[in-house]
Formats: structure tokens, C-alpha cells, sequence
């Protein structure tokens, strides 16, 4: 028996191990702690070194456990620890386990590193006080300088590599999460209050300055290294052969715009392309359009901020009205249903169109589903645009038709239904997202396909007429479905994309003849169980209260609710 579990233990990790995104997360994760422990050695050997044997102090809780050593001999490691480990409890609670297990592992590889150093630099004198070696001699501004360089290449490793070494970073998580002040800002002030904090322990001002000096040199250090490591140039390239030039840039994984353009001198039409790419990758593009167009005329500036995909993300608050509210896309760009979901989530909710986001495209309902179809666009709208997406499909589906129209109910007059019916799972099968399907319609834009016409797929009164014939003599009861799709996370990885699905149905009959001239799908003969009349009857705002997209919408806003809980 315990055979048998191994064996199915290993198995699951081998399979885990096979798939290739799995060891690609896996390698992400080791390369994160392996520059963390790096990054953390470095800030560990520049306050063994620099800081300790001169007095000098920074900020953080570093700046606090050196204090506290100059004042009692505690070891910098221990009270370094205490002090975090208080921190973190705090943190966990109010953050979560998530955002503190890299924080976590900083802090301990921090204490044991210090430590470490600590017994292999210092020695102990006669009083049994740990001495620390004066390798700059009495050069105590200099021994300022260069420990603000270490400490800021140490620090520089962790944040880029989504660590951190806990103390004051923790402190401004937890402000920043309930008052609208930056990082910076709380992060400076408490640096500014430590630091001042070591005049009682020497009586010394040049102390105090010394320490701000070591905090201006780190935060500077810091700051070159993160800017020198996203700096960025833009091309602006003139060449007799753009496209050329523009595909090689393309194959070798960085984007590219080509712009119409005039050459004033001759009249000429000509190509332009622009493109942005990292610093670091400048001579690999020169290189590539050398190849090409030996002759052609290029332009590089630096760029001091991109902000976009595959650079930068933009950090910046929001005006608080705008703040509040949820960006959401509705992918439709139908008024009417517009009107209904925006009536029901309310203020708190910023809810776009597909025109206001810049997708003028009838995305492809090609999921064989409901469920599949809504899924499918806003997956589409949140992959392509970012935005956060909730989308629907709506079915309406007769007993006695064995849940015809179904997903033919755009198209009804134009289905064979024996021939569908074939497949007793075609109409009510439930088909889940699927990842290729999305990669088809990610490539719909970059093939520049036309707008759908759907004038031929919504012939409302073919649809009804063909509805009533068939339903002539037979049980008339039926329902309208509903799905809304609801797509979120961040917009940079599409494999955690949150997924959910809402479900809204409205059962009723189908009544023996329209209610009037038809308008929208089939409102001028479904009557909602409890009423007389039908849709198209009932009116928008009795329709908007009882119908099986606002039955949807509301779960929506419940899950929204839950969540903020």
C-alpha cells in the first residue's frame, strides 16, 4: 500500500516536472533566492566591514540593531531578527503569507549571513568585546561612501529580484495598504528618525551626518542600479527596406511600429519604424538593421521612462473618485445591455465598452458553447487590452426541442436541426475555455480581419418564425441562459488569470404568436413564468429587475462584495 502511494507521489512529480511551464516557474523561483542570498551577503559584508568597525549608522532596522550594539554589545544579527520577526507577524496578519514568504526568507538568510561574517572578520579583546578590523584606517568618510555602495548593490539585488530585507520595507506595506502615503515617504521618515536617533549614543553631530551621508550614497546607489537596469533608447529607423528590417526585430523577440511618412525633400513616400527596446539590447538591433540596410538612416535617444508591456508597470495614484471605482469592460458594445449591467453594480464601477477601450472588432463566437463563447471574449479583451473583462452569451433553449436554438440562437433559421441533433451533446455541452481557440483570436488583429458582418446571423424574424413552426402542438416551455464570464489578474501573466462564471436563467413559456413586430432575439414571444405578457411587453424597466442577465450580474456584484470581505 505505501508502494502504491510513492509510486503515485512520484508520478505526480514527474508529471509536474515535465511540463514546461511548471520548470520554467520553478527556475524563476531558484534564480529569485539565488540573487536574494547574493544580494543580502553583499549588504551583510558592507555593514561588517564599513559600518560596524566605524560607528557609522543607517537607516531600517540594520540601523536600529547597530545602535543597540554600540549602546549594550547585543549581536546586530539577534536583535536584527527579534525585531523582524515582530514585524512579520504583523505583516502576515495584515498582508498576507504571500506578499512576506520572500521577506521571510531575506530576514533569516540575512541574520545567518551576519552572523557569519561577524565570527569570520571580527575578533574578541581581553574584555571579551568583539573587535572589528579598521581596514580604511581612520578614513571614517570614506568607509561612509563605500558602505552606502555595498548596502545599495545588496538592496538593488533584492528588490529586482522581488525580495527584501524586511524592517522599514514592512512598516510602509502596512501604511501604504491604509493610507494613501508612498512607500518612499514613510520609508524616508523612518531612516530620518533612526539615523537622528544615534546623537544621544555618541554625542557626536558628524555621527548623525555620517549616517545621512551613508543613507543619501545607498538610496543613490540603489536608485542607478534599478535605472541603469531598466534604461531604455528608442529607435527611429529610415530605411529603403522596412520590412525587412521591421520582421528581424520582430524574430528576435522585441516590437516594432511602422508609420507612413514623407520625404519633404523628394516628395517621396517613406516607412518609418520605431522601436523601443532595452538599453542593454541596443547593439543587437544596430546589428540587425546593418545586415539588412547597410545604408539606411537611423536615430537612437534615450528614453527615461517606458512604461508598458514587456517594460515598466506605471506606479502612479489615481485622483481618489477615480481610485474608487473598479475598471471593468463589458465586451459589447450594446446600449441596452450596457445600460442594465451599469444599473446594477452602481457607482462603484467603472464600466468601459469595447469602443471605449479602442477594439472597433465583432469578436468571433467561436467556442461551441455559451459558457465557452463569453469566456472566450473576455479572455480575449484581457489578454489583448488588459483591462479586466466580464462578457456574456445568451441561449434561449425549448424542452421540446431538445434545447434548441441553444448557441444557434443568432442563427436559428439557418440550422438543419436533425442534423444537429445527431450529437445528443451538441446543444447542451459545456465546453471549458480553450487556450488555442484564444491564440486564433489574438491573431484575428494581426491579419487585420475585416468586421463581421452579422446581418445575416441575426434575421430576428426568420429565427421566430422558424421557432413557432417547429414548436407547433408541442410543450412550449422554455428558458433564456445567460453567462457572464468575468476575467482578471495581471495583465503580464496570462497563466494566473483569474476565471469565473455566472449563470442567470429565466424560465417561461413561448407564447403562440409574437407580441408585435420583432425588435431583439426572441422578446416578442418568451412570456417569464409569473407574468401575462411577453418581454418585448413587460418593458426595459421590468425587464432589467427580472431578467436572467441581471440574475447574472447580481451574482457578479456579490462575488465583488465577498471579495472585498
Amino acid at each position: 500500500m505505501a508502494d502504491s502511494k510513492g509510486i503515485a507521489i512520484t508520478d505526480k512529480l514527474f508529471r509536474f516536472l515535465s511540463n514546461k511551464k511548471n520548470l520554467n516557474n520553478i527556475t524563476l523561483e531558484l534564480k529569485d533566492y539565488f540573487f536574494i542570498t547574493l544580494g543580502v551577503s553583499i549588504y551583510a559584508l558592507g555593514v561588517n566591514i564599513f559600518m560596524l568597525p566605524y560607528g557609522l549608522t543607517t537607516g531600517g532596522v540594520i540601523g536600529i540593531a547597530t545602535i543597540l550594539y554600540y549602546l549594550t554589545e547585543w549581536n546586530v544579527n539577534s536583535t536584527y531578527l527579534v525585531i523582524n520577526v515582530c514585524l512579520l507577524v504583523v505583516a502576515i496578519k495584515t498582508l498576507g503569507f504571500r506578499f512576506c514568504a520572500k521577506t521571510i526568507y531575506g530576514v533569516v538568510s540575512m541574520t545567518v549571513i551576519l552572523g557569519l561574517f561577524q565570527d569570520f572578520i571580527a575578533t574578541t579583546d581581553a574584555d571579551g568585546h568583539l573587535v572589528f578590523p579598521h581596514l580604511l584606517g581612520d578614513e571614517t568618510f570614506m568607509a561612509c561612501v563605500l558602505g552606502g555602495i555595498t548596502d545599495g548593490i545588496g538592496l538593488y539585488l533584492c528588490f529586482e529580484n522581488n525580495g527584501s530585507t524586511g524592517g522599514t520595507d514592512i512598516i510602509a506595506a502596512i501604511v501604504n495598504k491604509y493610507r494613501q502615503t508612498s512607500l518612499g515617504s514613510v520609508i524616508l521618515a523612518c531612516d530620518v528618525i533612526i539615523i537622528s536617533s544615534c546623537y544621544p549614543v555618541f554625542n557626536d553631530w558628524f555621527r548623525v551626518i555620517y549616517g545621512f551621508v551613508l543613507m543619501f550614497v545607498c538610496s543613490f546607489t540603489l536608485d542607478y542600479c534599478l535605472n541603469r537596469r531598466h534604461q531604455s533608447v528608442q529607435f527611429l529607423i529610415f530605411s529603403r527596406n522596412p520590412g525587412a528590417i521591421a520582421n528581424a526585430i520582430i524574430k528576435n523577440g522585441y516590437g516594432v511600429t511602422m508609420l507612413d511618412g514623407e520625404g519633404w525633400y523628394t516628395h517621396t513616400e517613406r516607412k518609418v519604424l520605431i522601436s523601443i527596446i532595452r538599453s542593454r539590447q541596443q547593439i543587437t538591433v544596430l546589428r540587425l538593421i546593418k545586415s539588412i540596410d547597410p545604408y539606411a538612416f537611423v536615430s537612437m535617444s534615450n528614453a527615461n521612462g517606458v512604461w508598458g508591456e514587456g517594460f515598466d508597470k506605471m506606479k502612479v495614484n489615481l485622483e481618489k473618485a477615480q481610485k474608487d471605482k473598479r475598471v471593468l469592460v463589458f465586451a459589447s458594445n450594446s446600449t441596452h445591455k450596457l445600460a442594465e449591467v451599469r444599473a446594477i453594480l452602481g457607482d462603484k464601477y467603472d464600466i468601459r465598452t469595447l469602443t471605449d477601450i479602442g477594439c472597433t472588432m465583432d469578436i468571433p463566437e467561436k467556442a461551441g458553447s455559451i459558457q465557452g463563447n463569453a469566456l472566450l471574449k473576455a479572455r480575449f479583451v484581457k489578454r489583448y487590452f488588459g483591462f479586466d473583462c466580464i462578457a456574456d452569451d445568451t441561449a434561449l433553449e425549448c424542452n421540446a426541442l431538445h434545447g434548441l436554438p441553444g448557441i444557434y440562437s443568432t442563427n436559428y433559421s439557418q440550422v438543419n436541426d436533425a442534423l444537429v441533433l445527431q450529437d445528443a451533446e451538441t446543444v447542451h455541452k459545456y465546453e471549458n475555455y480553450n487556450e488555442e481557440l484564444s491564440e486564433e483570436m489574438l491573431n484575428i488583429l494581426h491579419t487585420k480581419a475585416p468586421v463581421i458582418d452579422r446581418t445575416l446571423n441575426s434575421n430576428t424574424q426568420a429565427n421566430i418564425d422558424k421557432l413557432l413552426g417547429n414548436l407547433e402542438g408541442k410543450d412550449r416551455t422554455a428558458r433564456i441562459h445567460t453567462v457572464l464570464a468575468l476575467v482578471m489578474g495581471d495583465f503580464d501573466n496570462p497563466t494566473m488569470y483569474e476565471t469565473h462564471l455566472f449563470d442567470g436563467v429565466l424560465e417561461g413559456t413561448i407564447a403562440e404568436k409574437p407580441s408585435g413586430e420583432p425588435q431583439f432575439f426572441y422578446d416578442s414571444v418568451f412570456i417569464p413564468n409569473g407574468y401575462d405578457k411577453t418581454y418585448q411587453e413587460l418593458g426595459v424597466d421590468v425587464k432589467n429587475k427580472i431578467s436572467q442577465r441581471a440574475i447574472a450580474v447580481n451574482k457578479l456584484k456579490d462575488f465583488f462584495e465577498k471579495k472585498k470581505k
